[in-house]
């Protein structure tokens, strides 16, 4: 169940019944020649469709599509949030779910840059600290590429995790090109233009990603996620 697609009514009924809330959180951001500005947030958001679909009283928050950036800020379309404006925002909602009774809370970022996850986490924090309410907050991203066998070398933004779990997800918006792109370590350099670190616009060889791939992977995110909430979100 969609929550901007309920009255005012029907949530406080559902509220009573105390669901899981999904809130996925993405990013309007380049990935490449092939994958659409919406990439991270249409992760996100198959992950939280995905889970509702196999468990019982959960609730889906619409999503937020716009993240913090360094890397891809300079590239046509991505749109970049300030540390504090992403920190303050994304504790707005959080305060007003618990405000109006929800208990319990899963934040899925499709979005994995560390300012992007530091300022959420802030947020989270914050929430948790004045209301009486469990958050859980995760990257969908880092829970695929902590699996073994679907690590691959060199892979990271726009790559063949990401070019998979899109393709699974809706092929329609995937481009035909199978780029490659290689991330640069600048170390220990503080950078005025960070998008020298990946020159082609990714990360990765993604002429080995799949469909099929991909359907393992957000299966696994799933899957993994129902876990975590069944174990420490009860």
């Amino acid at each position: 169940m969609k929550m901007d697609e309920i009255t005012t009514n029907e949530m406080r009924e559902i509220i009573k019944m105390d669901p899981l809330v999904i809130l996925p959180i993405g990013a309007t951001e380049a990935h490449g020649i092939h994958l659409p500005l919406g990439t991270d947030t249409f992760q996100a958001a198959r992950v939280a469709d995905d889970m509702a679909e196999r468990m019982d009283n959960v609730l889906i928050a619409p999503a937020l599509p716009y993240g913090i950036h360094s890397s891809m800020r300079n590239l046509a379309g991505t749109i970049n949030i300030t540390f504090d404006s992403m920190r303050s925002f994304v504790r707005d909602i959080l305060d007003s779910f618990a405000r109006h009774g929800i208990r319990r809370i899963l934040i899925v970022s499709g979005h994995a840059a560390s300012s992007h996850m530091t300022a959420i986490t802030e947020a989270c924090r914050s929430v948790v600290s004045e209301h009486d309410v469990k958050i859980m907050f995760v990257s969908d991203y880092r829970i695929v590429e902590e699996r073994e066998d679907f690590r691959f070398e060199g892979d990271g933004h726009g790559g063949v995790i990401e070019t998979s779990r899109m393709l699974a997800i809706d092929p329609d918006i995937v481009g035909s090109e199978r780029p490659k792109g290689v991330f640069i370590d600048s170390d220990c350099v503080v950078l005025r233009d960070a998008s020298s670190c990946m020159p082609d616009g990714i990360a990765g060889d993604t002429s080995k990603a799949s469909a099929e791939l991909g359907e393992r992977m957000n299966n696994y995110i799933v899957e993994t996620l129902i876990g975590m909430v069944e174990r420490e979100m009860r």
